[in-house]
Formats: C-alpha cells, structure tokens, sequence
C-alpha cells in the first residue's frame, strides 16, 4: 500500500474518531448542565463496559483456538506457513469489534441485574412476570452470543487448519495446449489435502460444534416461554396444540440437542461419525415430525372444537392482556337513560354546562393566528386543554404557546446570528374559556397579546419567555454580546438578555471546538458575541430533550402548557412499555409495538430554563422500579411535585387511546362471547366539515354518577361493530384522589340511544338546519361542523355540535356562528348554547325578535307559523338570505 494512501486511512480514522469523541464530549457537558450526567455516564460506560467484555470474551476463545489449531497443525514441523497467523489474527480482531458492537446493549443486561417481581405468575409454568420482562431477553441475549462466538470461533479454525496445513495446494502454473485451437494456457493447479485435515482438524472442529449444539438445546428449551409470547392461534399465547404438541416436542428437541453436543464431544477421542450423523437425522426428522403433528392436531383436532379445546388459554389471555394494559381496574356498571330532563336539572349541573367545549381546536388555531400571532415568525404548534381554578370556578379552557419559529423568518433575515442569537424565544400563551362568545363569533380571552395580559390574578405570567417548546428544533446561544429580540411593540422591538443559569458554558475555546464540530457550524467558533458567560441551550424542543435524557421511556405526543406560580411549565406524560408479558394481546402504535403499558411518570419542562423533572406517580409499575434502581436518584416521588403542577395532571391521551382500543374487544370477559366477537365495541365516526372522522377521547367536566362534585375526566363514547347507536361509554378520572379510575357504563341493548352519526344524520335531515348550512356553505364561504360531544347529565345524554362559518380565500378567520343541540327526539340549532338549552328545555327565543312559548295551542302554534313565514318572506326580498334560513329553520321548530 502507497504511503499517502496510508496517510489518508489515517486522517479518515482521525477524522471519524474525532467527530465521536466531540459528540460524546459535547453530550457530557450538556448532560452535566441539565444534572443528569449519570444518566449518561451509566448508559455509555455500561454500554462500552458490556461490548468490551462479549468483544474480549470473543477474542480470546478465538485466539485460543487459533493457537491451539496451530499448535495441533504445525507439530514436528519447524516453521508454520508465513502470514497465515497474521491474517487470521487480524480476522479475529474485526470479529471482536464486530462482536463487541453488536453485543452492548446496557438495558438487557441492567435490566437482569437489577429485576423486579410484578406478584403475577404466568399460568402456564408458574413463573414470575418478572421472568419475562427482565430474566428471558438476558438469557436469549447470552444465547445468541454463545452461538454466534462459537460459530465464528467454528470457522475461524477451520480457515486456521487450512492455512496451517496448506488444505488447497497451489502448484506452480502449468502450459496446456489444447488440441481444438492452436492455443496454449497457462493454468494453476491444486490438490485438496482433504486427509491431512481430517487427521489434524478432527477433534477441534468436534468440540466447537458440540459445544454450538449445547447453545441450540439451550435455545430450544428457552423457545417453550416464548409460546407463551407468540400470536397466530385462537388466542394471543401459547394454544392447546402448542401446549400438547409443541412444548413436548420442544423438550425432546433439547435433548436430542443436547445429546448430540455430547456425541461430538466424544468424537474428539472415538472419531465415529456414524452415530452422530444419524443423532442429527433424528433431530431433523423429529423437527419435520413436529411441525407435521401440530399442523395435524390444529386441523383435525382443535379445528372441528376449537372453543371447548382452548377456551382455558382463551380466558388467560383475556386476564393477561386487561392487566398488562391496566383495564383489569375498570368499573362498569349500567347507565339507565331516562329523557326526563328538565331545565331545573340543566340549571342543577351548571357546572358541566358552563364548561360545555363549543371551540373545536382546528378551527380555534386558525381564529388565534389571525387575532394573536401578531408577527410571521410566531407560531401556535398546538391547542391544548386543561382547567383552572378561576375566580372560584372550576373552568376547562383551552391555552396556546406562542413559541417561535426561525424557518418563518424572511429568506433575507435567515442568518445564523439572527437564528441562532437574536431570535431564541417565543413569548406567551393565549388562553380561552370553552364556553364563551363575542358578539361576532370569536372567542373570548383570558390570557392574550404580548405581552401577556391576564384576566384574572391567578394567570398573571411574570416569566413569559418560552426557550423550550414543541417546535423549538434548535440550539440557541445566549448571553452574548448580541442582544436577544424579547417581543414587538408597534413598530419597535422589545430586546432582552437570558437571566438564567441553565446551559452549557461556552468559557473556552475548546468547548466552542467541540460545539463547532457537533453542530458543523464555523460561526460558533469564530463569533465575536459570544463571551466566556455565553451560554449554550440545546435539545430545546421538550420531547427530544425528555427522550435524551431517558430514552428508555416512551411519551405522549401531545405535552400541553401550564402556566403556575407565574411561570410557564411543559407536562408529558411518560410510558413504561415491555412486549413480554405472557398471553398479553401486543398492540402496535404510530410510536412502539407492546403488551404492557403505564403511565408511571410525569415529566415536567420548565419553559425557561429548560429544567427537567421526572415525577413518578405510578410507584406499584415493576418497569419504573428497575429504572429507578438502574438510575438512582433520577426519579422524585410525585409527592415532591409542586401543588400548582399537581392540580394540573390529565390522563394522557396516547393511553386512553391504547385502552379503548384493547376495552372495545376485551371488555367481553366471558370466553364463548370473546371467541364468536359476539359484542366488539367501536369508537364512532362523526362529521368535520364535510367528510367523516373517527371520534377523538375529549374531555369534559362533569359529575359523575354516584360523585357528589363535578370532575375533569376524558371519556369516548362507543357504538357497536356494524351499527351507530351508542351502546356505551368510557371515562377516565383525571383529578385527584382517584386520578387514573377507569369507569365504563353501558347502556340498555333494548333501548336506542342516539350515536353521533345518528345525531349527525338527524342534522342533515332537519330541514331549516340544512338549508342555512347550505346557504352559508355558498358565496365564498364554508361551514365547520365542530366535534360532536356527547355530554352525559344526571340519567340522559345531551348532544352538542357547534357550527363555524369562514371565508374560502386565506388569511380566514373562523367565527362560531350557531350551537346544534340534541336531547331525544328533540334537535335544534340556535346562536348560542343558552338559547339552544331554552328551546329544549323550556321558553326561548328562537330568532329575531321570535318567542315561541313552550304552552301555546295549536290555534297560536299556526298564527305563530304565519307570522314568521311573513318576516321570512320580507328577508328574501330585503336580500337578507341569513334571517330568511333562521325563519325557517324557526317554522320547522314550530311544526314540529
């Protein structure tokens, strides 16, 4: 090899290793400013620990075998072949990283040191879940190892022998002539030594692959706890065909496995090859057999009675799987619908009235960036939902951060100083009440504008400045000589400096190295701003900087803002997850494939300083205790968090919606009506503008049945499979005591209650509803339908469906203009959700200037209908299309 192609293997190398070390340098440091360095030094030296010591342990069985075949090749010989050692020493070296890289995963073996019981044994063999989710995958691992050192080490020897022994022996080239065509060749000769390595290699290679089939036993024999984990049958888990075809066949297996390393092992000193070929016939033959039996017992044994034959496994994976999802704590019970409700009762439940959610979130994200963003670079990434004490209300409001985004800078005003240095925060939240209208249609504010004016004490915000968020991709440098835009005011900006000690240091310029090369960005080392009390904040967006820190636990995908105590604050909720727990149903998400599930932590980002707290708030999760030994001090008590963070958790989205799914089907606990899906539950559709859509969890404040007060609970409707009429739904509690209670009531199969593609179609089919919305859906303008919320009260279900109007050209600003409200047989549609309640539960106005008394006789009933068909008839000749639908729509409600 040329000497500047060395040159240039080594600056590669350099190269390479220098990035690495940058990378991990640069990750130390950060980890160090967040206080969570040994989360890090425990992942990386575990890791490193762990591939050194499978890469070693592979290096050395590898040079022992190499030197004992050369030991054994070169007897009575004085010089072994040249290179041949160099070359093989070489091989093993590769084979040792190789190894070393593929074998350093830290969570597996962690995880087996430091294991903890779950106190449910699987019912098969009895064991500890525990087993499966800490003990199986280190055993499988170690395995796998075993195999795959022993197989290299297999093939490394027999190269060894060949090369020692010279197994192909090249003769010098030889001229041939042939005899159809005046041409003569040059051709090398070889001869295969096959007996020489015969006689040498013999009882080597016997011992490693005897050795080889002792780790296949052993896989086998681990492969009988893996049924119990496997999918396909009846049943999620070990079947009857597996439990009395597979699992004997399985030990037989082992055995034969077992008894064929032994037989090679002895053919190190008999060297008879008769016996252990015909031991591995038996193996593959009683394998086929195997394979042969279970196809034949499921067809013609299980097929013809397959219920009676597994319903014992059918019923262990309907236990299994409500426990690994937690649905093994739900309370059903009967929810007797009686239409009986009064305005007095509406009045009774004001609290769930007043918090009735009439802004739809797609909708009300267009209405804040026309009324709230206030400059290009601001954006609202999400709308979130919570509750608030207000003024002694318990109020659900919907909030809003305004955060920043670089890549909605001007193409011109997009460089690295101003991304980076000048542009490094949003600023704010902007939050509404659910329930609450302007004249116009548009939402009204508790918290708005820049800065943030609040409407109440209690949502004052002192440190409104948001540096981390959900769309905060990233680094920013701070403290710098540059100063940092704060907000607009008019026509001037506000700027600021960071006042927080939370970042990286950039006090040398070696750090500044480190972070140049990591980020590739020359600017950070040369820039003239940057100042020895700079600061470097990175992992700025909330769910990679969680996901950083502790990447071994999964997270929702919708964190949500608080504003408490005057600062703003990010909640995620975070998964524990594991896809061994037996006869378990495994569900498979947009964000992990498993088979248990819990929300054992909640993870709170401040908005300012980037500081990251892991509250664990399931304490009896087996996953979260091993972490928290694996990471000791990582992890506080929930206890420890802040009240005003505490008054603000939610059950998580992503887990709701994991246990609807599983609860639609295993909510059938008895075995016959699980297997025949006899009562399959679905979530329903309902109507966005003008397509379907599945149905969302919402949440909702309402007095449960049997609850004294009023709580703040997400809850999803269900239909059954086939059919749209409700026949139940599902709430899950979200306030403290009795935070995370599943509660689940059903309704009377004799007894239609309305779904909300039912409700949807009744919409359409209302003749004064129709032609309004076809009227408005004209002329440049669309109509929104909202979320149908199916809201339950005292013994009956009120339907709510707010309806937005905005223009078609861009820049639209979407005003609600009507409530359609549903009780029974009863449907109508009024400009606000007061009105739409007085028109079904008692006197109301029902348009301009139109009362409709809830008394009258039928004489006044049709004067009444005459009277407003003549205001109508005047709006159409004024041109006045608006009134003249709601007129209408007026007789309809009349008429009917």
């Amino acid at each position: 090899m040329r000497l500047k192609n060395i040159i240039g293997l080594v600056i590669a190398a350099l190269i390479i290793v220098g990035s690495i070390v940058f990378s991990l340098w640069g990750d130390w440091l950060w980890f160090g400013s967040t206080g969570y360095q040994n989360v890090f030094t425990t992942v990386l030296f575990s890791g490193l620990g762990i591939g050194a010591l499978f890469g070693s342990g592979f290096l050395v069985f590898g040079l022992a075998n190499l030197f004992l075949a050369k030991k054994l090749s070169i007897k009575g010989k004085k010089k072994p072949p040249k290179d041949v050692g160099k070359a093989l020493i070489l091989i093993i070296l590769f084979f040792s990283l190789m190894v070393g890289l593929t074998f350093s995963s830290w969570e597996v073996v962690l995880k087996y040191l430091n294991p903890a019981p779950f106190g449910i044994a699987d019912p098969v063999f009895g064991l500890d879940i525990g087993f499966y989710a800490f003990q199986l995958p280190f055993l499988g691992y170690l395995l796998a190892f075993l195999g795959t050192m022993i197989a290299l080490a297999t093939i490394i020897t027999v190269l060894s022998y060949a090369g020692y022994l010279k197994l192909f022996d090249i003769k010098p080239r030889q001229r041939i002539e042939l005899e159809m065509e005046p041409v003569q060749i040059n051709v090398p000769s070889f001869t295969v030594n096959f007996e020489k390595f015969k006689e040498k290699a013999t009882h080597h290679v016997s011992g490693l692959i005897g050795l080889l089939f002792f780790v296949i036993g052993g896989s086998i024999w681990l492969s009988r706890y893996s049924l119990l984990l496997s999918g396909g049958g009846a049943v999620y888990g070990a079947g009857y065909t597996d439990m009395a075809v597979s699992i004997p066949f399985i030990t037989v297996l082992t055995v034969i496995s077992v008894a064929i390393g032994i037989l090679f092992l002895v053919n190190m000193k008999v060297q008879s090859w008769g016996i252990i070929t015909k031991g591995i016939a038996a193996f593959i033959i009683i394998s086929i057999i195997g394979s042969v039996a279970a196809g034949a017992v499921q067809g013609l044994v299980v097929g013809p009675d397959e219920f009676n034959l597994e319903k014992p496994y059918i019923d262990y994976n309907i236990q299994s799987t409500l426990a690994a999802y937690g649905l093994d704590r739900v309370k059903e019970s009967e929810f007797p619908v009686s239409y009986d409700l009064s305005m007095e009762d509406i009045q009774k439940n004001s609290a769930t009235i007043d918090n009735i959610r009439l802004w739809d979130w797609r909708p009300l994200r267009k209405t804040y960036d026309q009324l709230q963003l206030f400059r290009t670079y601001y954006d609202f990434y999400d709308v979130d939902i919570d509750r608030y004490q207000i003024d002694g209300m318990y109020k659900q409001v919907l909030v809003s951060a305004r955060e920043l985004n670089t890549g909605d800078l001007p193409s011109g005003a997009r460089t690295w100083v101003n991304e980076h240095l000048v542009y490094t925060h949003g600023h704010g939240v902007v939050m509404i009440p659910v329930d609450k209208v302007s004249g116009e249609g548009l939402p009204e504010f508790y918290v708005k504008d820049i800065p943030a004016k609040a409407s109440y004490q209690s949502l004052e915000i002192d440190r409104p400045e948001i540096y981390f968020g959900e769309e905060t991709d990233t680094y920013a440098i701070v403290k710098t000589t540059t100063e940092e835009l704060d907000y607009p005011s008019g026509d001037q900006n506000i700027y600021t400096t960071y006042k927080g000690d939370n970042g990286v240091p950039l006090s040398d310029l070696f750090t500044r190295l480190v972070y140049a090369v990591k980020f590739r960005s020359v600017e950070m080392l040369f820039s003239g701003s940057i100042k020895p009390e700079s600061k470097l904040l990175m992992y700025r967006d909330i769910r990679d900087r969680a996901s950083t820190i502790a990447p071994f636990l999964n997270y929702d995908q919708d964190p949500y803002i608080i504003i408490s105590d005057g600062r703003l604050y990010w909640m995620i909720d975070a998964y524990t997850t594991t896809d061994m727990y037996p006869y378990s149903e495994h569900i498979y998400s947009d964000w992990d494939s498993f088979n248990y599930i819990r929300n054992s932590v909640k993870v709170v980002v401040d908005a300012y300083s980037g500081e990251v707290n892991y509250y664990v708030i399931d304490q009896s999760d087996p996953m979260i205790q091993v972490y928290g030994k694996i990471f000791p001090g990582m992890f506080k008590d929930f206890q420890d968090m802040p009240e005003g963070l505490k008054a603000h958790i939610r059950y998580p989205d992503d887990l709701f919606n994991v246990q609807i799914a599983m609860y639609s089907y295993y909510h059938m606990k008895e075995a016959r009506v699980f297997y025949n899906k006899e009562d399959v539950w679905v979530t329903p559709n309902e109507i966005y503008r003008k397509s379907k859509e599945r149905m969302m969890p919402y949440f909702v404040i309402l007095k449960i049945p049997g609850e004294d007060s009023p709580e703040f609970i997400s809850m999803m409707p269900f239909t059954p499979r086939g059919k749209q009429n409700l026949i139940g739904w599902m709430a899950a509690k979200s306030d403290d005591p009795g935070y995370g209670d599943l509660l689940v009531y059903t309704f009377s199969k004799q007894e239609l209650i309305y779904g909300p593609m039912q409700i949807e179609a009744r919409i359409d089919q209302d003749t004064g509803i129709s032609q309004l919305i076809t009227l408005w859906d004209q002329s440049g303008s669309s109509v929104i339908r909202g979320n149908t919320l199916v809201i339950p009260i005292e013994d009956s279900i009120l339907y709510i469906e707010p309806l937005y109007l905005e223009a078609d050209e861009a820049g639209t600003l979407p005003q609600l203009k009507r409530v359609i409200a549903a009780y029974g047989d009863r449907l109508t549609m009024q400009e606000s959700l007061d009105e739409a309640l007085s028109v079904l539960f008692g006197a109301a106005p029902s348009g301009p200037g139109v009362t409709i008394p809830s008394d009258m006789t039928s004489e006044e009933t049709l004067a009444e209908i005459t009277r407003v068909y003549n205001l109508a008839q005047d709006s159409l000749k004024a041109g006045d299309l608006g009134s003249y639908a709601e007129y209408m729509a007026q007789i309809g409600e009349l008429l009917a």
